[in-house]
């Protein structure tokens, strides 16, 4: 596990990975199997699809990543039995309690489980290989789909990394493509976390020999500006990864302001199952590029199951990438539990991630800041209107929650529960 707290940079990243992800995916809903956006049109988050969805909500592709991100959650790296079981667990009420949309093979394989002997993930590996033994066919992409949550579980360890990869894959797919995918595809999202860097073939050490050598040639054809593959064929995994390559490789140092909506059409724009690879691709894309280059004003729009708005899927990707829950003693963030460097001025302060959510009493976003080097602070709308007196007094909510703002003493705008409930 690092050292913690971590590295702003690092920390900013961790949170693109689930939130590049979650935008991707709603954007590429409304387009699944259907006609893609023209080359001068951007997606819309207009929802539909084959839910049907609401504007701006993700699809199987960030439902499952949340099953899997839930249990990530502890701490454990997802390697033991019992996180993979409590993964198990969580796609199986998923499958009957949240599901709105499921893939052909995710499907089988859930259904199959029922009844099985054994732990949750026994059901679902020996399902899993039934489906295989009868089709010939489980590399679909539903595993690669849910695994950039994975490259956050062991920020310092390659090796743990493409471990859980391989199993949390396995549950469900037992087409070694599918977890070569996934290992591949998590090791990226590492990397572009840890060292801020685009690298798909950094994980091509972690395969066996000849599986290195077939995924090169793939990887090759993918960075091709018309590759031999039909990139729309993209149910299966390997041309869901080249698909999202396709459009992510050629990224420059310095990306423009718009460069993940631009990205993330260009993915939804080559067609088939577009939500899943804007999914796989924004989860690498967000890694790479960080949150606070994924516009707030679509952010504040992606919601879905589990009842998850972009605020709480960024605070989870965070305590993820911290290697789960505060210890004792540490100071963390009240609302979304990570850790920060210790403030005994103000011990019960929320993070800098959490303050940009800040809404007035009727769930108005606001942004806060400071009137002068004199002292004091304001609040206006998204508009440029000024906050209301409620906000102006220094009571603000997140979430629904009410809190204290005010000017901080070592400069900037603090936000934290009212004294009397700490």
């Amino acid at each position: 596990m690092l050292d913690l707290p971590l590295d702003r940079g690092v920390l900013e990243r961790a949170t693109g990975v689930l939130l590049g992800q979650a935008l991707g995916d709603a954007l590429g809903v409304p387009y699944e199997f259907a006609a893609p956006p023209g080359p001068d049109d951007l997606p819309e988050l207009r929802g539909g699809g084959l839910g049907p969805y609401a504007p701006g909500e993700w699809s199987d592709d960030t439902q499952m990543t949340a099953c899997v991100a839930r249990v990530a959650l502890g701490g454990g790296g997802l390697r033991s039995e019992e996180e993979l079981d409590a993964i198990a667990e969580g796609f199986l009420a998923w499958r009957t309690g949240g599901a709105s949309d499921v893939g052909v093979q995710t499907a089988a394989v859930l259904d199959r489980s029922v009844g099985l002997p054994g732990r949750p993930a026994d059901r679902l590996r020996a399902a899993a290989w039934q489906v295989y033994a009868d089709t010939g066919r489980a590399a679909g992409n539903g595993a690669l789909m849910r695994t950039a949550v994975v490259g956050l579980v062991a920020l310092d360890d390659r090796s743990a990394t493409a471990v859980a990869a391989r199993a949390v894959a396995e549950l469900t797919h037992a087409d070694p493509l599918a977890a070569e995918s996934c290992v591949l595809w998590s090791e990226a999202v590492r990397r572009a976390v840890v060292e801020r860097r685009l690298d798909l073939r950094g994980g091509l050490d972690l395969l066996a020999p000849e599986r290195a050598a077939a995924w090169s040639a793939w990887i090759d054809d993918a960075e091709r500006d018309v590759p031999a593959a039909d990139l729309t064929a993209n149910g299966f995994t390997v041309i869901a990864v080249q698909a999202a390559w396709h459009v992510l490789h050629d990224l420059p140092s310095r990306p423009a302001e718009d460069e993940v909506v631009a990205r993330l059409a260009a993915a939804i724009r080559i067609g088939g199952d577009t939500d899943t690879v804007a999914a796989i691709a924004g989860g690498l894309l967000g890694g790479f590029l960080g949150a606070w280059t994924i516009p707030r004003e679509l952010l504040r729009q992606v919601h879905g199951w589990p009842g998850l708005d972009a605020r709480r899927l960024g605070g989870w990707a965070r305590v993820i990438a911290q290697g789960g829950p505060g210890r004792p003693g540490a100071q963390t963030c009240p609302l979304c539990g990570v850790r920060g460097v210790p403030t005994p001025r103000y011990p019960d302060h929320v993070c800098a991630w959490c303050s940009i959510w800040v809404t007035d009493e009727d769930g108005r976003p606001v942004e806060l800041s400071n009137v002068s080097l004199s002292g004091g602070y304001t609040g206006r709308y998204l508009d440029g209107s000024p906050a209301s007196a409620e906000v102006v007094s220094g009571r603000v909510w997140i979430g629904g929650e009410p809190l204290r703002a005010g000017e901080a003493r070592f400069g900037g705008i603090v936000v934290q529960r009212p004294e009397e409930e700490r």
